[in-house]
């Protein structure tokens, strides 16, 4: 365990699955650069973003959260899925109707490169980790939460299921350090939001972030079974 401070559990019912979607919501729209660029109320972003997230994979069990163990409190989380199963329940096309936010159809554009380019094989079930969110409470980061919550997210997800490998979007340079430096990640393909186009813009902006001015969003895929290990 990365500190005693804290205790790492598997999400496994609604009243902890509620708390870790409210810390996401209440993180990303005050921390997240893209998520303050589109002005999201936590609210907002709670009903249409985390909590819809954690409720599709629930039953997977692959989604950790972190709690403080003096106070009890839930001061960290890391949701994550199998990308088959992603694929399967919401395959890319660009025909269908564009999303209410033009970043859900930025991050399903950069799965789709990953399924198409980055990993050029067929999905299969137990195969890729997809990691979709992990947020940490700012009064906690420092303390190797993030790290932690990776790798007992990665032990679970090789160890009861047998996945080869985790994907990643990421949009942030300390989890790109995690993922690279860290874990050994290999990052792929990139997207500056700034240059975007929205390929399923009706009357909208065509380059919906044209004005953003931060980090790009990289795919970055980890081995979690090395060559020469067996499944």
């Amino acid at each position: 365990m990365a500190n005693d401070e804290y205790a790492y559990e598997i999400i496994d019912n609604e009243k902890d699955a509620r708390l870790c979607a409210q810390l996401i919501a209440e993180e990303f729209t005050s921390r997240h650069p893209i998520t303050l660029f589109d002005r999201l109320t936590t609210r907002s972003f709670f009903d249409d973003h985390s909590w819809p997230l954690l409720t599709d994979v629930f039953d997977e069990k692959l989604s950790f959260l972190a709690r403080e163990r003096s106070s009890g409190e839930i001061i960290g989380t890391i949701i994550a899925g199998d990308l088959y199963l992603n694929r399967e329940k919401y395959p890319y096309d660009t025909s269908h109707p564009p999303r209410a936010l033009p970043l859900s159809d930025l991050y399903d554009e950069l799965i789709d490169r990953f399924v198409r380019s980055d990993f050029n094989q067929e999905l299969k079930p137990n195969t890729i980790l997809h990691i979709l969110v992990i947020a940490v409470r700012g009064d906690h980061t420092g303390n190797g939460v993030a790290t932690r919550l990776h790798e007992v997210l990665c032990e679970q997800a090789r160890n009861s299921k047998g996945f080869r490998y985790a994907f990643v979007r990421a949009t942030n340079p300390i989890v790109q350090h995690i993922y690279v430096n860290k874990m050994n990640g290999r990052q792929l393909t990139s997207i500056d939001p700034a240059t975007w186009r929205w390929k399923k813009q009706t009357d909208r902006l065509v380059y919906p972030y044209r004005n953003y001015n931060d980090e790009v969003i990289a795919n970055i895929l980890i081995k979690l079974i090395s060559d020469n290990e067996t499944e």
